[in-house]
């Protein structure tokens, strides 16, 4: 067998193709899910415990397989392990999809998370193959898609169940598995032997050793630490907005339904259309700044809610926290990129992942006692001076990136 050469083109449409499966995987599940458990659990009163438990049991071995997926990926390859997500996925569904008892749809739900960590090989995939200068742009399509898939994945299952509750699990499994086979028989190896990581032994499966690694890099730490000072606030957002608009503005589901649509469609729009534009006036740096004043400036908007209670307001802050996420999120994963050696890029996004998803575990732990005890004002206020932490940050990032720029031309 030869060889894998890294390809001169990302095969977008395969990319693209599995991130919108991993963010799809996510949502897809939101519909049906209370049915489902409810078919285990009669108790009405425990019915949300064991829901909240079954995306606490994803979410956290997402956060310990992510770095582990992403070590692999720069030591055997990025092929391998995109696969080995895509099977680990399709398992996941088709367990949950069978059920028969309440241990199957948390062994389902476990096997996906330890084998979600995909995303940080397929960011490694493009970071081996864009180009420094679109790592930007493709990013940004990238988070378009699973933007797309936010929106689209509870749609799907709500439309599937009217067939069966099993019904969205059996199609994404098998959606899952054709993709798969199209990644081990179609898509190219993108990093070349001679570029990966030539020490591999039991310790690298060790998540919080992989995740010490991460953090040992100067730039990369304050980087995601920026991410996470953002991704707190914009997850409380997700888990109160409803609640805030409950209870200032006397909002139904269906008012918060398109409030939530408007979040993802904002967020196609901004990583799709907006950001290449952006980035070629301000730089991927000046787009994540960017991206975090617009957070201010929507958290804040949220917290004056109270005291100017119309529509608008909510809308417009909305829009201005989604945009705000989706310019950031994708600008942050190509500086993630440009400041990680070649034979670290999947462990670094693979640990940049890790964070994120510890942030989407803590932020609704986290958002319902603070709204109980501080209501809409004081939960979006504090979230305001997360980001405006975030944005001292990333501040301090430029401060000592300019000033070890001008050392070096001195010298």
């Amino acid at each position: 067998m030869k060889p894998a050469a890294s390809p001169r083109r990302p095969p977008l449409l395969f990319l693209l193709a599995t991130a919108f499966l991993f963010s799809i995987g996510m949502t897809l599940v939101f519909p049906v899910l209370p049915f489902i458990v409810a078919e285990y659990v009669p108790q009405v009163a425990h019915q949300a415990t064991v829901i909240g438990w079954l995306s606490a049991t994803f979410a956290l071995l997402s956060f310990l397989s992510a770095p582990v997926m992403g070590a692999l990926s720069d030591a055997y390859g990025r092929r391998p392990v995109l696969v080995l997500s895509l099977l680990g996925s399709a398992v996941g569904y088709l367990l949950f999809g069978i059920g028969g008892s309440l241990w199957m749809l948390f062994l389902g739900r476990a096997i996906d998370g330890l084998t979600a960590g995909g995303m940080s090989a397929l960011f490694g995939y493009l970071a081996d193959t864009v180009p420094e200068e679109d790592r930007g742009k493709v990013f940004g399509q990238v988070g378009a898609v699973v933007g797309a898939g936010f929106i689209i994945g509870p749609a799907i299952g709500g439309a599937l169940s009217h067939i069966s509750l099993s019904a969205p699990m059996f199609l994404a499994a098998a959606v899952c598995l054709l993709n798969m086979l199209w990644g081990a028989f179609v898509l190219p190896e993108s990093l070349a032997p001679e570029r990966r990581q030539r020490h591999f032994d039991a310790a690298h499966l060790n998540p919080l050793a992989q995740l010490r690694g991460v953090l040992a890099l100067p730039s990369v730490r304050r980087l995601v630490t920026v991410s996470v000072l953002f991704m707190l606030p914009f997850t409380i957002m997700q888990t109160v907005l409803a609640l805030l608009g409950r209870d200032v503005l006397h909002w139904g589901p269906a008012q918060m339904g398109t409030a939530f649509m408007v979040v993802g469609v904002c967020d196609i729009v901004a990583q799709g259309g907006l950001l290449p534009l952006l980035i070629r006036r301000l730089g991927e740096r000046g787009v994540a700044t960017l991206g975090l004043a617009l957070g201010v400036l929507g958290a804040l908007g949220l917290a004056l809610l109270v005291w100017w209670p119309i529509p608008a307001v909510i809308y417009v802050s909305v829009i201005l926290m989604a945009v705000g996420e989706g310019i950031f999120t994708a600008s942050l994963s190509a500086l993630l990129s440009l400041a990680t050696p070649a034979d670290a890029q999947g462990r670094v996004q693979g640990g940049a992942q890790s964070f994120n998803a510890l942030a989407q575990v803590t932020g609704p732990l986290l958002a319902g006692p603070l709204y109980t005890r501080t209501g809409g004002s004081g939960t979006f206020g504090a979230s305001a001076v997360l980001i405006l932490v975030a944005l001292g940050v990333l501040g301090l990032q430029n401060l000592t990136s300019s000033r070890g720029t001008a050392g070096a031309q001195q010298s």
